[in-house]
């Protein structure tokens, strides 16, 4: 049996007082900190264990390797995004990060503009203006999986409207266009992604968004380039990141599928249209750099920038303003008329988006969006649930798919708190658990659960 890094630490821990037992005039050493190449290795180990579907040693794991208890003592706000999104892939709910502080400044002006805007539904606020063009860009929030549940909404949508290609930057890197159609073409015949199709894709929403995707008949493309160099300048290596992007949308997207529209999803900074202060305000980002590049005028809507747990932190809450204008849906903020933008993003994206308040309403002790995606509320099987005084991850998988592909859903249970519900679609599932106390993964069920 291999032994996670977890079990490795219980181990060890029980070693040392075992030690200490035998000799208790010999005070233990006291525990140096961790040097920053230390939280870094700590940091690396953990993206490589949510990679392969390790989430217990990605999320637990890292705090036993940075040697604390809570992800409230992590001091690097990049480490806490990282045990963050680790988490958010179990329970589908963003955490707040502590160690952030702000970074950007939000205009008095923009505040009253804010709570001046009134919310309209935004789907058919989308569809309405998607008509005028080829290009859709959509942008998420990679700690919130609530971006890629409302990306498959507006997939859905899209796609009466003549839209066939869905580009996604979270899909692995390529260098080379070729290797990048063969991996896609790949996807397309499987129907569903896999560990080894990209990072962010460790999100059961994520992946589900694609699998969904893939069902409607959209094409994917992945158009994150890998070059062997960038410039030591941050800046100059971002717009070389940039302009990769750009000219590898042209290549993989616009002129592989000549005439098609096209969906494309991407992180935060990558849609403004012009530049933004998190870039120092220089950098022309991917959106502005595609628009020059074909003279196609894309519809930007940005969800990130008014999320509950913003990647990038103003210094006013601005969801806090904005929540009262979505109630119970997604709605687009409009002011005299006019689309409404404000914070990082303001006046570089054309749409801005507000979802409604996720504490607002649960199913099964599960954020209630995820009804939204054709899933129902499922007891967790009794033969899956932890025994006394354990944590366990009970993980489903459509039974059909192989044993490197993303669950269709996961929750984290611990004996005696309340047991929450799986999400599940109407398709036979097998299940898999993963024990916080060991790390290991078996098969417990597997096969039609009726559903």
């Amino acid at each position: 049996m291999r032994l996670s890094g977890i079990a490795v630490a219980l181990i060890c821990t029980s070693i040392a007082a075992a030690s200490q037992a035998q000799t208790p005039t010999s005070a233990p050493a006291p525990l140096l900190p961790l040097s920053p190449e230390q939280v870094q290795a700590a940091n690396a180990q953990s993206v490589e264990d949510a990679r392969h579907g390790r989430y217990l040693a990605a999320s637990f794991g890292l705090l036993a390797s940075l040697r604390i208890k809570s992800a409230a003592d992590i001091k690097d706000p990049d480490v806490y995004d990282q045990w963050a999104q680790v988490m958010s892939c179990m329970t589908g709910v963003p955490t707040f990060n502590p160690a952030k502080s702000a970074d950007f400044h939000v205009p008095p002006n923009q505040l009253a503009d804010l709570r001046s805007a009134r919310g309209v539904s935004a789907i058919p606020e989308i569809v309405r203006r998607a008509r005028q063009t080829r290009i859709v860009i959509l942008d998420e929030n990679h700690l919130d999986p609530r971006s890629r549940a409302f990306g498959l909404e507006v997939a859905h949508a899209l796609r009466p409207l003549g839209f066939t290609v869905l580009a996604v930057e979270a899909l692995k890197r390529d260098a080379d266009d070729a290797a990048s159609l063969s991996k896609m073409a790949k996807l397309s015949t499987d129907g569903y992604v896999r560990q080894s199709s990209g990072y962010y894709l460790d999100d059961p929403v994520f992946a589900d968004f694609l699998r969904q995707s893939l069902s409607l008949g959209y094409r994917l493309v992945s158009y994150e380039t890998a070059r062997t160099e960038y410039a030591k300048d941050p800046e100059e290596a971002q717009a070389q990141r940039e302009q990769d992007q750009a000219e590898a949308l042209v290549a993989r997207a616009l002129h592989q599928y000549p005439g098609e529209k096209v969906l494309i999803y991407a992180g935060e900074h990558h849609i403004a249209e012009r530049p933004i202060a998190a870039e120092g305000g220089k950098v022309v980002l991917m959106a502005e750099r595609l628009k020059r590049i074909t003279g196609i005028d894309p519809l930007t809507i940005d969800q990130a920038g008014l999320s509950p747990i913003p990647m990038n932190r103003p210094d006013a809450d601005l969801y806090a303003v904005a929540r009262s204008k979505s109630r119970d849906r997604s709605v687009v903020l409009m002011r005299h008329g006019e689309p409404l933008t404000v914070g990082l993003l303001a006046g570089s994206v054309d749409l801005q988006v507000v979802h409604p308040n996720p504490n607002m309403r649960k199913v099964g002790g599960r954020p209630a969006w995820l009804l939204d995606m054709g899933r129902k509320p499922t007891p967790i099987p009794q033969a899956m649930l932890p025994k006394p005084g354990t944590t366990r991850l009970v993980q489903a998988f459509v039974a059909s798919e192989v044993e490197d592909a993303i669950p269709i859903d996961q929750v984290l249970v611990t004996a005696g708190d309340p047991v929450p519900m799986l999400m599940l679609p109407s398709v036979p599932i097998r299940y898999n658990v993963e024990d916080l106390e060991s790390g290991n993964r078996a098969n417990r069920a597997a096969g039609n659960s009726d559903k």
